[in-house]
């Protein structure tokens, strides 16, 4: 009888979890169908530490954009609950979804950008040595609605708008030092409203013992607009995702 019993609540367990992910494959699937965004921002020489022979880390200099400034990884379209950012691939065809897989990102077709766009992507993307553009596109970009020039045109604003901060000011301030976690998310506090932290989430990666500051990842809302502070772009609903950063870790330098 108990034998019995267990089954039951495992068939139905199974079923369950089934339908969930059958539910979760069918959502994947939908353009423009999101709650909100995750604009990904990397601290570059972080991210060269431990890349030193990666194409936009050999050519890296001090006098570069990004040694001081947080460029772009992506701007994700998210929905609620997905924290792994599953929500992607819109409308892609197997071929280049293929390509992406084996990450061959320069084999994958060429975006559509006019020079400007281009330009400043350049700058403001340091992995377009790698074609890194067209992986974001085309994994998460194809499900926001846009083109992919107004797409990319978008996500130059929004790391412009970035880069003029406070806080972008004062992690490059911070340059080769160690600083306190709790400290910098009072710094995004004062800036953009109390609270505001819980948009924020911090990456940190530990590399030869250090534990590094490698991204940060900002949760706006859907409808961004032509909004020209990041203090209006803060989604209602405040998300439940949690960073990977010590109580204290240090801001890395070009080549060190």
């Amino acid at each position: 009888m108990i034998e019995k019993f267990f089954r039951t609540i495992v068939g139905i367990l199974f079923i369950t979890l089934s339908l969930s992910l059958q539910a979760r494959t069918t959502i994947l699937k939908e353009v423009g169908k999101f709650d909100y965004y995750v604009l990904a921002l990397t601290w570059q020489p972080a991210f060269c530490e431990s890349r030193t022979k990666h194409p936009s880390c050999r050519s890296q200099s001090p006098e570069r954009f990004d040694a001081y400034h947080f460029v772009l990884h992506g701007l994700w379209p998210n929905v609620k609950g997905d924290r792994y950012h599953r929500y992607g691939y819109c409308d892609i065809s197997r071929n280049i979804l293929q390509k992406d897989k084996k990450r061959q990102w320069c084999r994958m077709p060429e975006l559509d950008l006019s020079n400007e766009v281009k330009n400043r992507l350049t700058k403001l993307m340091p992995g377009t040595v790698s074609c890194l553009q067209r992986h974001e596109w085309y994994k998460h970009g194809s499900c926001s609605g846009l083109s992919e020039n107004n797409y990319y045109a978008l996500s130059n604003r929004l790391v412009e708008m970035f880069s003029r901060t406070h806080f972008n000011q004062t992690v490059a301030e911070n340059v080769g030092k160690h600083i306190k976690r709790h400290e910098l998310l009072t710094v995004f506090d004062k800036e953009f409203g109390k609270g505001s932290r819980d948009y924020l989430v911090l990456k940190c990666k530990k590399v030869r013992g250090t534990s590094l500051l490698t991204e940060i990842q900002i949760h706006l809302k859907k409808d961004i607009g032509s909004a020209n502070n990041f203090r209006s772009l803060f989604p209602k609903e405040k998300p439940k995702i949690w960073g990977s950063c010590p109580s204290r870790f240090k801001i890395d330098e070009v080549g060190n």
